[in-house]
């Protein structure tokens, strides 16, 4: 006697629950529209599980081109506020924007790694046999003689 498993066979989608998930995306996207392409309080307005989100993003192409257009509307917004903060004399985001887009320029921030020390005078007790340690002193080098080992 065969086993029957109780529902849809596996890959099979109802016509509501198709209409369900278009329902849904549509949901999220205005979603993100309105909040400029960040995620989670898009998924809070929406009431959706940050996993149902990728889950769509990661199955449906649309959704997925959709999504990133929403995200790169948001960085063309930013950035046009970036430039209207330049046209009005604002030198730290004049440095952002050199030190992001004109890199080839010559507009690097770079890190000096070279390092020069001060010259720094110490003193030393230098025994006469050489394989012991000199142990500093103040500001000078001094000779002492030790007596000899017995």
């Amino acid at each position: 006697m065969e086993i029957r498993k109780v529902g849809r066979p596996k890959g099979a989608t109802s016509t509501a629950s198709e209409k369900l998930k278009i329902t849904n995306k549509k949901l999220l996207l205005k979603a993100l529209k309105e909040n400029m392409g960040i995620l989670a309080p898009s998924l809070e307005i929406a009431a959706f599980s940050r996993g149902t989100f990728n889950k769509y993003y990661n199955e449906d192409l649309e959704f997925r081109n959709l999504v990133d257009d929403i995200r790169e509307d948001a960085v063309d917004f930013v950035e046009s506020q970036l430039f209207k903060q330049i046209k009005n004399g604002g030198a730290p985001q004049t440095i952002f924007y050199l030190k992001t887009k004109g890199k080839s320029r010559g507009y690097v921030e770079q890190t000096d790694n070279t390092m020069t020390i001060d010259a720094v005078r110490i003193k030393y007790i230098v025994p006469e046999d050489n394989n012991e340690p000199a142990l500093p002193l103040h500001n000078q080098a001094i000779r002492i003689e030790l007596p000899d080992k017995e």
